[in-house]
């Protein structure tokens, strides 16, 4: 076989080296940070290493423009201000790409197995597993790709663990997929494939759900939920399951945001503060113990202005833009460089790295939007240029210009990046680029 030109060797290096998304966006716009969960790609930069115990920015074109994510388990979402879907992870993407087959879309929810997008224009989208019936289409086919639900008129949805809660604009919630908890809250344990009405009192503002149970917000303040109530998820002070919704225990009031995990609730109250129950094997609830909660914790935070909560996984924002953390650290969750058991954080704590959160998503790999700030320029000398991306990826930067050069080393480094600008160490704004120079066969050919 021919030996490749300097010019076709120069032309490939320059292919390969070409950035995987199109060009960064530096500046001061906030774009999503990611940490935690890593093995299926959920922290969306460019590589599948496991934990990540550090918040990463997100250099893609991915990252920037988000108004909301959404990610609980395998997989990893952003709500763009376009009205576009992107995703990563779930073992195939370790950059975010769009979701194809969508219209302009308002809001998004992750679920454990099933995902869902609600339209700008009522319409609700669904795709992923459908044991269950989850997706809503009288079937129990599951679908990769988004398909419309049989409803209209949905102002929010929720994926619960194999069903799924959507809310319309008249403030009636509907449920759809697997009931043996009474998850559906029709008062039945009746799986269903079809839409069927949740019993919540008229006037429902939020719906949330990411495990087996159901909770929803009223126009009056009041928290109200139903299904399975085995770590006092409903709660109520018990740990009986309820098919039909009943009221959160009535210290819970002025209510003005509530995000239900995997078997824990958050919930802001009007004054700032946040209202806390359920599970709490690994200090989800954020009062210093592990111990479970059926009735709800007052925990001694202000000016709280967003809560999520994920499996066991708990995050709050302050007026500051400081993101809070307490909970399960087994993959790195709180961001704080540590990971495994016995990390666990047991208390509300910030989040060093990030500065300016707007808003932010709890699960196995958390997500948050914030300013990008600055990150340290890695050493790329001796890499070969086809794999420039991912080491830049990882620390939040992404491939400038490559440029070529003879190798004047006896054709040993041919393909090794030589030389790059910034230098290694240099501090760089998240998001910003980095140019190579890659040894190529010198004109006259190699000894």
């Amino acid at each position: 076989m021919t030996p490749p030109t300097t010019a076709a060797l120069a032309a490939a290096l320059l292919l390969a080296t070409a950035p995987p998304t199109p060009t960064t966006q530096t500046g001061t716009a906030p774009i999503v940070h990611a940490w935690g969960y890593n093995f299926f790609g959920q922290v969306g930069n460019g590589t599948n290493d496991t934990p990540v115990t550090h918040p990463i920015p997100m250099a893609s074109t991915g990252g920037h423009d988000v108004t909301q994510t959404s990610g609980v388990y395998l997989e990893s979402y952003a709500l763009h201000t376009d009205g576009t879907v992107w995703t990563w992870g779930n073992g195939t993407q370790q950059i975010p790409r769009p979701v194809p087959g969508l219209p302009p879309i308002k809001q998004i929810s992750s679920g454990t197995g099933h995902n869902l997008a609600v339209g700008r224009d009522g319409s609700l989208w669904a795709w992923g597993s459908n044991d269950y019936g989850e997706l809503g289409d009288g079937t129990t086919t599951r679908t990769t790709t988004p398909k419309k639900a049989p409803i209209t008129g949905i102002v929010q949805a929720a994926a619960g663990t194999g069903f799924t809660l959507a809310l319309k604009a008249n403030g009636e919630a509907y449920a759809w997929g697997l009931n043996r908890f009474g998850q559906l809250g029709d008062g039945t344990t009746t799986q269903r494939t079809t839409p069927v009405r949740v019993k919540t009192p008229y006037g429902i503002t939020q719906i949330s759900a990411t495990g087996e149970f159901g909770t929803a917000l009223r126009n009056d303040g009041s928290v109200w939920a139903w299904g399975t109530n085995a770590s006092g998820e409903l709660g109520d002070g018990t740990t009986t399951d309820h098919p039909t919704p009943i009221r959160v225990d009535r210290h819970v009031s002025a209510i003005t945001t509530i995000s239900a995990g995997i078997a824990h609730t958050l919930a802001r109250a009007a004054d700032g503060t946040i209202w806390t129950w359920g599970r709490n094997w690994t200090g989800q609830l954020g009062d210093g113990t592990t111990t479970d909660h059926p009735t709800p914790v007052h925990l001694p935070l202000t000016g709280i202005t967003h809560v999520s909560a994920g499996t066991g996984e708990s995050l709050a924002i302050d007026t500051t833009g400081t993101l809070r953390y307490w909970g399960d650290n087994t993959y790195g969750q709180a961001g704080n460089g540590t990971a495994g058991p016995g990390t666990a954080v047991l208390t509300p704590t910030p989040v060093n790295g990030l500065n300016g959160v707007v808003t932010a998503s709890a699960g196995l790999a958390p997500l948050a939007v914030a300013a990008p700030g600055p990150v340290v320029v890695p050493d790329l000398t001796a890499t070969l240029g086809i794999l420039a991306s991912r080491p830049l990826l990882a620390v939040g930067l992404l491939p400038g210009a490559t440029t070529t050069t003879p190798d004047s080393r006896q054709c040993n480094h041919l393909g090794q990046i030589v030389s790059q600008n910034p230098p290694p160490g240099d501090t760089a704004t998240a998001g910003s680029t980095v140019d190579i120079v890659v040894a190529v066969q010198p004109p006259n050919g190699c000894p």
